[in-house]
Order: C-alpha cells, then sequence, then structure tokens
C-alpha cells in the first residue's frame, strides 16, 4: 500500500484568504483616500474604516495596500468571515497572514493556547524590524466577545511598528472610545470613502459612461458619493444618449430596480423584523429627532434605537449633532418608502399626522410653562399665520409640498406660496434652514 500523502499546513486552506483582491488594470485611482489612509497608518495604531455596504472599503483599502506592497512596504491582508469568529480560528489566521510578512510566525500555528500565541505574535512583531501593516477585511463578520477580546488584547500590546486597518459595516464591539482618547484610533467614515466628481468620472468611464459635467454633478449629489449607486447608475446609463441620460440621472433612486435589488440583498433581507419596521415608520421624514421617531414609532427607547443603527451603519447618519438630528441616506429612504407604500398602502400619511400632533401637542406644553423665545424674536407684523404654522409643523416632517397640500386641503400653489412667505419671515433660503431657524427661535 502507497504511503499516505502528507497532510497539508493547517495554515494551508487559508491562503486564499491572506491576500488584497486584485485589482483590475483600469481600477480608479484614488489618490486622496490613499493620502488619507496613508497619513491614519503613520499617526495611529488602529485605523477604523467603517461604512455601509457599497461604499469600497474593500476595493479602496486593497487598492492601497497593493501600492505600498509593490513600493516595499509590508502589508498583511486577512478576510475574515463567519468561520473565523473563534478565538483559535482568528489567531491562526491572523498568525498566517503575518507568515507573509515573517515566516517564522508559521510556528504559531501549533501553539494552541491562545493566549500564548497571542503572545507569541506579538514578541515576533516586536523583533521584527521596520513597520507592519495588518488589514482586517470584513471585521463585521466577528461578533463573539471572546474573539473580539482576542483582538483587543493585541491591539493593547501590539508594537509601536505595528498598525491595524479594520474595514467593517458595523462597528465592533472594542474600545473605540478609550483608543480614541489614547490617540490610538484614527476613523475613515462614510464622508471619506464618498466618490468626488473626479473620482465618479473615472469610474463611470471605466464602465463606458461619460457624462457631461452638469449632469455628473446631478448623479454624484443624488447618490451622495456612495460608489455602489454610481455604478448601479452606469448599468442603467449604458445605451442611452441626449435627453434621455439627463432625464435617467434626474429620476434615479432608491427604487431604481438596480438599487432597488442591490439594497434589498446586502441589506433589507439582514434585518430583524423589528428594525425593518422601525426603519419603514422613520423613513416618512427628511430628517428627524428622536423624540418624533418615538411619537410615530410608539418606541420610548428611540434615541437608544437610534444610535444603534448609526453604529451598525444602516445608511442613517446625524444631520446635526447639536440639534440630535437624524437622517437616512436618500436612496435608502427612497427604497423604504416604496416598500412602506407596498406594505402597508395609506400608512405613510397616517404618521406624519401622528408627527404633526405631537408638534403641536409639545409646543402647547411649551407654552404652558412660559414666555417663548419665539415672540420676542419674530416682529409683530411679521407673525406667522396660523396657517403658515400649521404648514411649518409639516414642513418639519419631512412631507413633500403635495403631501402638504393633501392634508392641508390646498392646491401646491397655495402652499408653495404660504412657504414662500414662511422662508421671508424666517430670513432662509431653504427647508432645511427653515426647520433649522424655527426650532432655534422656539416654533417647532
Amino acid at each position: 500500500m502507497a504511503d499516505p500523502a502528507p497532510a497539508a499546513p493547517a495554515l494551508a486552506p487559508a491562503v486564499t484568504k491572506l491576500r488584497p483582491p486584485r485589482a483590475h488594470g483600469d481600477a480608479v485611482a484614488r489618490p486622496r483616500l490613499d493620502a488619507l489612509l496613508d497619513e491614519a497608518v503613520r499617526d495611529h495604531t488602529v485605523t477604523l474604516v467603517s461604512a455601509p455596504a457599497g461604499y469600497g472599503k474593500t476595493t479602496g483599502l486593497a487598492a492601497w495596500a497593493q501600492a505600498r506592497i509593490r513600493s516595499g512596504r509590508p502589508v498583511a491582508w486577512v478576510a475574515l468571515d463567519e468561520r473565523d469568529d473563534e478565538p483559535r480560528a482568528f489567531v491562526r489566521l491572523l498568525a498566517a497572514a503575518v507568515a507573509s510578512l515573517d515566516p517564522r510566525a508559521r510556528a504559531i500555528d501549533a501553539v494552541d493556547d491562545v493566549g500564548l500565541a497571542l503572545a507569541s505574535l506579538v514578541n515576533l512583531l516586536d523583533a521584527a524590524a521596520g513597520a507592519r501593516v495588518v488589514v482586517l477585511d470584513d471585521l463585521h463578520t466577528l461578533v463573539r466577545e471572546d474573539t473580539l477580546d482576542a483582538l483587543r488584547w493585541l491591539v493593547d500590546h501590539a508594537p509601536a511598528a505595528v498598525r491595524l486597518v479594520l474595514a467593517t459595516r458595523v462597528d465592533p464591539a472594542l474600545p473605540l472610545t478609550r483608543w480614541r482618547l489614547q490617540g490610538a484610533l484614527a476613523e475613515l467614515r462614510g464622508d471619506a470613502l464618498r466618490f468626488d466628481p473626479d473620482e465618479a468620472r473615472a469610474l463611470l468611464a471605466r464602465m463606458g459612461v461619460a457624462l457631461e459635467p452638469e449632469v455628473l454633478a446631478v448623479l454624484v449629489a443624488r447618490t451622495e458619493g456612495w460608489g455602489a449607486g454610481l455604478q448601479l447608475a452606469a448599468l442603467g446609463l449604458r445605451g442611452r444618449e441626449g435627453a434621455h441620460v439627463r432625464d435617467f440621472v434626474e429620476r434615479f433612486t432608491g427604487r431604481d430596480r438596480y438599487v432597488l435589488a442591490y439594497l434589498t440583498e446586502e441589506v433589507l433581507q439582514r434585518l430583524d423584523p423589528a428594525t425593518h419596521d422601525f426603519l419603514l415608520m422613520v423613513s416618512v421624514f427628511d430628517a428627524f429627532d428622536a423624540a418624533t421617531a418615538a411619537a410615530v414609532t410608539g418606541r420610548r427607547d428611540a434615541l437608544e434605537r437610534l444610535t444603534e443603527l448609526e453604529r451598525a451603519n444602516l445608511f442613517l447618519s446625524r444631520a446635526d449633532d447639536a440639534a440630535g438630528t437624524f437622517r437616512l441616506h436618500a436612496f435608502f429612504r427612497d427604497l423604504l418608502r416604496g416598500r412602506l407604500d407596498d406594505l402597508r398602502p395609506g400608512m405613510a400619511d397616517a404618521l406624519l399626522a401622528r408627527a404633526v400632533r405631537h408638534r403641536a401637542e409639545s409646543r402647547t406644553a411649551e407654552a404652558a410653562t412660559g414666555p417663548l423665545a419665539a415672540h420676542a424674536a419674530v416682529d409683530e407684523e411679521e407673525a406667522l399665520s396660523e396657517r403658515e404654522r400649521e404648514a411649518l409643523r409639516w414642513l418639519a416632517t419631512g412631507a413633500s409640498n403635495k403631501a402638504i397640500a393633501r392634508h392641508m386641503g390646498l392646491s401646491p400653489n397655495t402652499v408653495k406660496t404660504h412657504l414662500k412667505r414662511l422662508f421671508d419671515k424666517l430670513e432662509v433660503r431653504s427647508r432645511t434652514e427653515a426647520v433649522t431657524r424655527a426650532r432655534a427661535l422656539g416654533l417647532l
């Protein structure tokens, strides 16, 4: 009988997880993002790259890592998945990645004790000459407390020359605040990853789409620089010419079939029912605060829920930290609104009406406690009419002019007239400014 084949090394099955994904030869150069990453890893032990699905975290990091490797600056890459969410498996994979920089790390695979293996890895990295960068991609797949404890220990004991880059859809349950206060943490979020017009032009060109500057500006604004949104738009733009291109861009929303399919698969299908319903209900607003969210959803823990969703990068962000206002990414809001209308016809109007009642009741309660600053701030002749106040309350819910007209029993043109007078009296130029000013004056 022939001798059995020698057993494959334990590290071998993970080899495909230890290389940055190869960028296509015509990949979009993002020097702005590269510079942010270079600065972050130069000055901080941990760089957190945290953003929702489709923001180009893996693609941008892979291109950056490959450029560093080509220039002789070592980078170890780890592509995580759910199978790595166990301390021993995680440390073994980490050692395999470091072995690409220093073959001596392979010996750590034989160490069964997780603590000893981690200590051995840190000692090896400490003895190595020069800086070492380790990228952990898809960190959100690690959720076990003991696995994250192993990563926390590694960060807390990392040698001075070691840098860790954590790419994730969800802020991890790690001591980010402590690391932030210690100056050990750099954070790159959606704002850093958004495509600017030049990057968007290059991305679309790679997909065979060229747009006039003014049309491109509209598309970047509508997608808010969301990389996946730009690519999905390119799919719909192929073969279109002239006025058809402009018409498509102006109508491109979260209800586009490509966007709908992407967000449904990557986001909606991963939500638990309670989160799904909560997001459906707050999608009726352009912007909202926690009190309004609590009023329309019936959840007293609305602020805590919103904070959790923000940390989870569910296309939710703070529009104004000082005022505690939240907003959904326009495309995600469009998708949710369409889903709300399909699943629960008429509910959007009922939720908006509930928000208006909440605002009116809040104003009544405030008035009962003492004089409001608004009365002194707005001259007698410039005082808001009751109709204008009602329009303002609807405006604060994010309702469209058409919806306001329907609820107030007015024509859309009359609503426009009310809003124009309202803007003039408040000395503002937009809906957002009007709501912000009205809140500052105590009118909302």
